[in-house]
């Protein structure tokens, strides 16, 4: 009786870990699919100008103006070395827009951000507190492992490790720096327009490691 009960606990396991997209790797610290209910602490916000959703099991974040950058902010935990990936998708706007990962957050106007556009663009970055940006890249940088275009979608990968931050898309290396001003913090997404006044972007998929 004991040995059947415990076939039928283990299949009711697998059978739930199979529902949730398989089981997770022994290092993966968390991990998100936006499922109402079970989800993180987000930070879900908005008005007339940007908001962001939970929709369809999708993170959507949603700007309306030029020159506006609206992101969402996985509250906790905090993070110091890890390794965070997503897919993220543009579903609406002008593909100048961009959209990424904001990470090792200390507060809304200081973090490092990591950045691409639905027309092959990218950019690595460090929001200041005074309100400066520092950039480790020259300006936009065209790459081709970018998919382009509305629903296209990207896999965005950091790697944040001590002082050595490296970035990815679609597996492919794009940049490393060194830099420990944030050491630790919280992560989030965004999107931001340019010139144009919309912009649509999903994110899904979302797993934080250990290195």
């Amino acid at each position: 009786m004991r040995k059947t009960i415990l076939i039928i606990v283990l299949l009711i396991f697998l059978i739930g870990c199979q529902q949730d997209g398989g089981l997770l790797p022994s290092n993966v610290i968390f991990s998100e699919q936006f499922i109402p209910g079970q989800m993180g602490a987000w930070q879900i916000e908005g008005d007339s100008v940007s908001r962001t959703a939970v929709i369809d099991e999708q993170l959507i974040i949603e700007v309306n103006a030029p020159q506006t950058i609206q992101f969402a902010t996985l509250t906790e935990p905090q993070f110091t070395n890890f390794v965070v990936e997503a897919d993220v998708r543009q579903l609406r706007g002008d593909v100048a827009g961009s959209f990424g990962i904001l990470f090792r957050m200390q507060a809304p106007n200081q973090f490092y951000r990591f950045e691409i556009t639905g027309n092959g663009n990218y950019i690595l970055e460090r929001r200041n507190a005074d309100g400066t940006w520092t950039r480790y890249l020259d300006d936009w940088t065209s790459s081709e492992a970018i998919n382009q275009g509305i629903n296209a979608t990207n896999r965005l990968k950091v790697e944040a490790i001590d002082r050595n931050i490296s970035v990815f898309v679609n597996g492919i290396l794009l940049a490393q720096i060194s830099d420990n001003l944030y050491p630790a913090g919280t992560i989030a997404f965004d999107a931001g327009t340019f010139i144009s006044s919309e912009l649509k972007v999903a994110f899904d998929n979302v797993t934080v490691s250990s290195p």
